[in-house]
């Protein structure tokens, strides 16, 4: 699957530079448009939420549109100093494949929604490690990975220059690694070395990291598999992310397990660890 169209989803308050560094420096590679997505709850859902809280009136109304109206003003200025600083262009369609440039657009509504139907016609979701003090960073997590289907980059606070200098697979055999895999073959093939890392849990009998790189073979990815000891009492993402660490890996790929079906979106120790710890962003898929 080429990656030509990278979102970055963003929102009242939000700074996106670190997403729309690492958006250019993959699009870059890839030739793929950065869009941004500007997405902020309208006057109506202002409204909803506050109307057991305060009285509403013409007043409080027209306070809460000029509201939302600067702060996207203040946003899309950003984004048009940011693209300034780095050379990108600014156009109002995605049109030409064969550069990387960036579009704006503004949306009214819950995150959830919008961000569900818009990642679904990108190729690849980008979002910030979630904040607690930031609520719009767990929710765009929460809805790239779960709801999007399609795969989704954790960026922290340290961007490498080049994101596919090494890439480390966390290999485990499951459905959520293998639709990443399936999903990112174009990504894979532009990385500059891979190593698959198969962490030694009650699985690692079932799924060889050497099969993984034998399969790759055939898509023209040359990878090296590595078997990681888990010792008893270190978490396996733990384990992981020191293999990469130790690797020197610049971007770490792997599934994004939950143990839970419902809403709730609990993720998994191994994925809740990774994403909460990873020193490099993360390429993950659910």
């Amino acid at each position: 699957m080429y990656l030509r169209c990278l979102l970055v989803p963003t929102g009242p308050g939000i700074d996106a530079t670190r997403r729309l560094d690492a958006a250019l420096r993959l699009g870059r590679r890839l030739h793929a448009h950065i869009g941004v997505a500007f997405m902020a709850p309208g006057p109506e859902h202002v409204l909803a939420a506050m109307a057991s809280l305060v009285p509403m009136d013409g007043t409080t109304i027209e306070a809460i549109q000029q509201s939302v109206r600067e702060s996207a003003a203040e946003s899309k200025a950003a984004f048009e100093a940011w693209c300034g600083r780095a050379g990108v262009p600014v156009i109002a369609k995605a049109e030409r494949l064969d550069a990387t440039f960036a579009t704006w657009t503004e949306l009214s509504g819950e995150v959830e929604p919008l961000l569900t139907l818009t990642g679904r016609v990108n190729d690849l979701v980008i979002v910030d490690r979630p904040d607690p003090d930031e609520p719009f960073t767990g929710r765009a997590l929460d809805t790239a990975l779960f709801a999007v289907g399609r795969p989704t980059l954790v960026v922290g606070e340290h961007i490498p220059h080049d994101l596919l200098d090494h890439v480390v697979i966390a290999w485990n055999g499951s459905l959520e690694a293998t639709r990443l895999i399936s999903q990112s073959i174009t990504l894979l093939h532009e990385a500059a070395r891979v190593t698959v890392v198969h962490a030694q849990t009650e699985r690692f009998a079932e799924v060889r990291a050497a099969d993984l790189c034998a399969y790759l073979r055939w898509h023209g990815i040359v990878a090296e598999a590595v078997s990681l000891p888990v010792e008893d009492g270190t978490p396996v993402g733990a384990a992981i992310l020191a293999e990469a660490g130790r690797r020197n890996a610049s971007l770490l790929a792997m599934g994004a397990y939950t143990h839970s079906r419902v809403r709730e979106f609990l993720l998994g120790g191994v994925t809740r660890h990774v994403i909460e710890h990873a020193g490099i962003p993360v390429l993950m898929a659910h």
